[in-house]
């Protein structure tokens, strides 16, 4: 019994020992349960709010990357140059057919009735206009119809949505973008100047929902996987418009996970930072399009003028249907390449639009029926005209860095489109004859500047139009001849006290020593002697003895500080040669010598930029008017009144049949052997230097009248002549003269004749040689003056 007790009671505690090891081994195992998963727990927390922390950075690495780009120069983009913005105001001198022709070239389309900006119609003598929306430097202005009405050649009335005004504008023309390094070539648009037509149509195709998310759309995934699904492959994006505003601005266009995250993250920063106006703008302008060989097509502003040759103001509803359905492929909805897949995607966006409401059914019916109105050629025909842009790249180069032209600056300059076509038919119709009449290939160039803002209106560089080689206006420097000699008469003319237009000056041979010490012996064109002639047949006459005497008499100091006065900047060798135009210029500046000649002594600086205007509309440079008196207004006058003596009795007296009844003035230039033909004539409004050459600087057989003044008289009847109006200063009296002695008389004597002159301390000479004739008719000039 005992025995027996003591085993069952050994065999209890075995299986007692069995059990409390047990336990013990399982509280041992969940005690290093309960461990580990504190352990995780704290791990996963710390490695939480490291991922967390991380994250942190680098969102603030990715904020200051957004922050940087999207505040400060987004984009490398063109500069944009214009030509002359055209101010109309009651009374201004205008004709319909110089109005046509400026809207035509600024893609305007003439239409029988106005409805949509850019286009135009006309009548006898209305014009109705659709001005488009445009930023003048001072803020955007919507577009609007203008009416003009004309009578006689100047404005009669002026209108703007039917409401009578005094002065209207009309957005200058777009001469060319200037491209930046990138290649990247766009045309910024404000988000007020987009029609909301088509805003409302790219939200409905690309993110409906973007007013109301914040940078990523979980819906918008899910659906776009559910629709993707159903049709078995890729039909549509899950990504906001804001997502696509981050991968076009920001990042590549690689497929990964890492780059998808990193466009959620700056997705959020954006709409976090940045208004939803703000990325919409940001947006229209950013999104690729397109290419154009080796440039791509981004934003809609140039999509516009890419596709359609038009602004994007000035799109109908199939073409922004057309235009937003590029955003989904611009490679496989290529209208020339793939025209049937264009517009089938066309439709589908009509078909939206329709659904809600964006077009009526009538719009509808009529969009899907109509064709791809693209341009014909993908390779952009634009009208260049590269030596006139020559001339504003190097003056910006002047006046903005490298950088600042990269962002998006935009050019006003006094280029004017009538006045370059007018120039170049110009040359066009004549030079071809006159190539005849010298046996061989001629080239030419000329300046248009309005004399009195001197601003430059038109340029060539050369016989062929377009041509962007060697501009022969900016850089061909060529002896300049006769036209050399206004200066050499305005020194005297400016010494009243010792000459006037009757004084008389030695026309025989002389014998003088050029710069080699040898003998230099000017003659006259003609071979003549005079013996004595006024100093105003000489420079009517371009007598060159005449004009050496008086130079030498003056002295070429003053006749070198002269020519500087009146503009010229290089340094000038003084030596008997350059009173009859040894020195070297180009038509550019021989334009800028005559300015204040033409302007009544007033000099102003030549220039092609009006004004710079920032992205933003902040003005970064504008021209400032000198406006200084260099001349005296005696001087001028009297030497002005030469001149236009000279384009009636003078070198250039077949102006007075080549534009008849028209009052101007001007000067020919012939250098040695007839190498280079010159002429510099200018009415009430307009100076002109024309020149005509051989680049191998042999003889062209046309002297200044025969060659360079046809082309100076065809675009002045091209662009209409305005006659001079004098403006006879107080100090300036008709006085008559007797010839032969050249002095001033009080008698109404026979052998003499009445000229301008200055009376301050003139003296008189009592009697004359030849008794007056009696009831003498009174001359033009007599009745100029009231005498």
């Amino acid at each position: 019994m005992t025995v027996k007790k003591t085993a069952k009671t050994a065999t209890k505690n075995s299986n007692n020992d069995k059990g409390n090891t047990s336990k013990i081994a399982e509280d041992i195992s969940d005690s290093r349960v309960k461990r580990m998963l504190r352990w995780s727990f704290w791990f996963m927390l710390k490695m939480t709010v490291l991922i967390i922390f991380i994250l942190f950075l680098y969102s603030i690495y990715l904020d200051g990357k957004v922050r940087d780009k999207f505040e400060g120069q987004r984009w490398q983009v063109p500069v944009q140059v214009f030509g002359a913005i055209e101010d109309y105001t009651l009374g201004s001198e205008l004709t319909l057919t110089n109005l046509q022709l400026a809207l035509t070239a600024n893609r305007y389309k003439k239409v029988t009735e106005v409805q949509r900006p850019g286009e135009f119609a006309l009548s006898k003598s209305r014009a109705i206009v659709y001005r488009r929306a445009f930023d003048f430097g001072s803020g955007m202005e919507v577009a609007a119809k203008v009416t003009i009405d004309i009578a006689k050649g100047k404005v009669k009335a002026l209108y703007i949505d039917n409401e009578q005004v005094y002065q209207v504008r009309l957005e200058p023309l777009l001469i060319d973008r200037i491209l930046p390094e990138s290649k990247e070539d766009r045309v910024l648009v404000t988000l007020q100047a987009v029609p909301t037509k088509l805003l409302d149509t790219l939200l409905l195709i690309e993110d409906r929902e973007f007013y109301f998310h914040h940078g990523v759309s979980p819906l918008g995934i899910l659906r776009a996987l559910y629709q993707n699904i159903m049709a078995g492959r890729t039909v549509q994006g899950g990504s906001t418009l804001t997502q696509q505003l981050v991968k076009n601005m920001f990042l590549t266009r690689d497929k990964t996970l890492w780059r998808k995250a990193n466009e959620a993250i700056m997705a959020l920063i954006l709409e976090y930072r940045y208004s939803k106006d703000q990325l919409l703008e940001a947006y229209i302008n950013e999104v690729y399009l397109g290419q154009h060989y080796a440039n791509g097509i981004y934003g809609f502003g140039l999509a516009a003028e890419f596709y359609f040759g038009k602004s994007i103001q000035s799109l109908n509803s199939e073409q922004m249907a057309m235009i937003i359905g590029q955003v989904k492929g611009p490679s496989y909805y290529d209208p020339w390449r793939f025209p049937e897949r264009t517009i089938k995607r066309r439709d589908l966006v009509l078909r939206l639009m329709y659904q809600q409401e964006i077009i009526s059914q009538r719009e509808f019916e009529n969009a899907i029926e109509s064709p791809l109105s693209i341009r014909k050629k993908r390779r952009v025909q634009q009208q260049k005209f590269p030596a006139y842009l020559q001339l504003v790249k190097a003056e910006l180069s002047r006046h903005l860095s490298e950088y600042q032209q990269q962002s998006g600056v935009r050019v006003f300059t006094g280029f004017s489109i009538n006045q370059q076509l007018a120039l170049q038919s110009s040359i066009d119709e004549k030079l071809p004859t006159l190539e005849q009449e010298s046996g061989s290939e001629l080239q030419v160039a000329m300046v248009v500047s309005d004399f009195k803002s001197g601003v430059v209106r038109a340029l060539v560089g050369g016989k062929e139009a377009g041509y962007a080689g060697f501009n022969r206006a900016l850089h061909a420097k060529r002896p300049i001849g006769s036209l050399i000699k206004p200066a050499v008469y305005l020194a005297a003319l400016e010494r009243y006290q010792r000459f006037n237009l009757a004084t008389l000056i030695e026309d025989k041979a002389i014998t003088l020593s050029n710069e080699d010490g040898q003998a230099w012996r000017p003659k006259n064109y003609d071979g003549k002697y005079r013996g004595e002639v006024h100093l105003i047949d000489a420079l009517v006459s371009s007598l060159n003895v005449p004009t050496v005497n008086l130079g030498m008499q003056l002295g070429l100091d003053n006749i070198a500080q002269a020519i500087h006065l009146l503009g010229y900047q290089d340094d000038i060798v003084t030596r008997p040669s350059m009173l009859l135009g040894s020195l070297n210029m180009s038509p550019m500046e021989i334009n800028q010598l005559y300015i204040p000649i033409a302007n009544e002594g007033v000099a102003e600086k030549s220039h092609a930029i009006e004004r710079i205007v920032s992205a933003r509309g902040e003005t970064l440079w504008q021209f400032q008017a000198l406006e200084q008196q260099i001349i005296s207004t005696q001087a001028a006058y009297l030497l002005d009144f030469a001149l236009n003596k000279v384009t009636t009795s003078g070198t250039a007296r077949s102006l007075s049949w080549r534009l008849k009844d028209k009052s101007l003035a001007g000067k020919t230039g012939t250098t040695n052997d007839l190498r280079d033909s010159w002429f510099v004539g200018y009415d009430n409004d307009l100076l002109v230097t024309s020149w005509i050459g051989r680049d191998d600087n042999k003889p062209t057989k046309l002297t200044g009248s025969s060659g360079a003044l046809v082309l100076f008289a065809e675009f002045m009847r091209k662009n209409g002549a305005v006659s001079r109006r004098d403006n006879v200063p107080a100090s300036v009296e008709l006085v008559r003269f007797d010839n032969k002695s050249g002095r001033a008389v009080m008698q109404d004597c026979d052998n003499s004749q009445l000229l301008p002159a200055v009376t301050t301390g003139l003296i008189y000479e009592t009697e004359c040689e030849y008794a007056p004739t009696k009831n003498k008719k009174k001359s033009w000039l007599e009745k100029l003056f009231g005498n």
